[in-house]
């Protein structure tokens, strides 16, 4: 029987992660960092790293990291939640594979998440938006292509990593403009733009020269702009915006809350959930239910528009004598 670690940790990440589920590499980065993290914790407890048995890992072993992980890096619980889901996920694969563990793994599958609080996602008003657009002077070629960049992240409600590896090839300009995307689980999604998007892309492209094979956003050097990059052009205007109209944007400012910004948008705007997901690309509607939390507001005129659809007003809801008996009830809950 094969009890070393690293043969497990090595074939799950090749077979199970990168083969079978075919995650991208953000994922995978994410997968990674965590077996990292947990190796630094048994490293700070003494233990000799590069010789690490499966049975070391068990269900013990891994609520000491997880508790490691809240009290020594001040990690959230949600943070704390998603390395416990891929410590799950390595569990459950080991399992079928080496099923003389089972009884290890079904404990430690057996820990349970933490309680944390669900809270709507951060995004800006319609307002807000406009104004940061409004904001980049793009007379200049730096910021043509920095409202470029900005625009169709709020126009397509884009990941992050999506519009970084969007080429050229993939926009197609015209009366029926839109971009072609490789999502998540390498899925493909086409999304519409707006004209006045259309108009800015298609502006900063032939300011740019730029060729069907080359990406659709670089950067001062002519690379395929980067995470920090985006980051970078987000908080840049934020911050502008900020100084010359307090408060028009709360809080942190981060690329994907114009993601969060756009879908709310269109919740609010009627738009059906259903398509909302599709326009996301999220796997599963669950996802996307989130947005139509955000605000109550979208709530409570959903409450009317039923109401005003199903209970005419002239209905009588009671006899005198029952709304006689009625007010002596209430009367009672003093």
């Amino acid at each position: 029987m094969n009890d070393n670690l690293s043969f497990y940790v090595q074939r799950y990440f090749l077979t199970h992660l990168i083969n079978q589920h075919n995650y991208g590499a953000n994922t995978i980065t994410s997968y990674r960092d965590t077996f990292r993290l947990l190796l630094t914790f048994i490293e700070q407890s003494g233990k000799d790293i590069s010789t690490l048995k499966v049975t070391m890992i068990d269900n013990i072993q891994v609520s000491r990291f997880l508790q490691w992980l809240e009290s020594n890096r001040k990690n959230s619980i949600s943070t704390r939640n998603v390395r416990l889901a891929h410590l799950k996920s390595f569990f459950r694969y080991l399992m079928l594979d080496a099923p003389e563990y089972s009884d290890q793994c079904s404990k430690v599958l057996g820990i349970p998440f933490a309680k944390d609080v669900k809270r709507p996602p951060e995004c800006l008003s319609q307002e807000a938006v406009k104004l940061l657009l409004g904001s980049v002077d793009h007379s200049t070629d730096e910021g043509l292509r920095h409202l470029a960049i900005l625009s169709l992240m709020y126009d397509s409600g884009c990941r992050v990593q999506e519009l970084i590896d969007l080429n050229v090839s993939d926009f197609q300009g015209g009366p029926c403009c839109r971009i072609y995307v490789h999502g998540k689980g390498n899925k493909f999604r086409s999304i519409p733009l707006l004209r006045e998007t259309e108009k800015i892309i298609s502006r900063y492209m032939k300011r740019y020269k730029l060729s069907a094979d080359s990406p659709l956003f670089i950067n001062t050097r002519g690379d395929r702009l980067t995470r920090q990059g985006i980051r970078y052009i987000v908080k840049k205007y934020s911050s502008m915006l900020n100084l010359e109209k307090p408060d028009t944007i709360h809080g942190n400012m981060y690329p994907h809350r114009l993601r969060h910004s756009k879908a709310t948008h269109l919740v609010e705007g009627g738009v059906n959930i259903y398509n909302v997901r599709d326009f996301l690309g999220h796997e599963s509607v669950v996802t996307t239910q989130i947005y139509l939390t955000a605000n109550p507001e979208i709530t409570r005129k959903a409450v009317e528009n039923a109401a005003a659809k199903t209970v005419p007003e002239s209905v009588d809801y009671y006899t005198e004598d029952q709304k006689s008996d009625l007010l002596a009830f209430l009367d009672t809950l003093k």
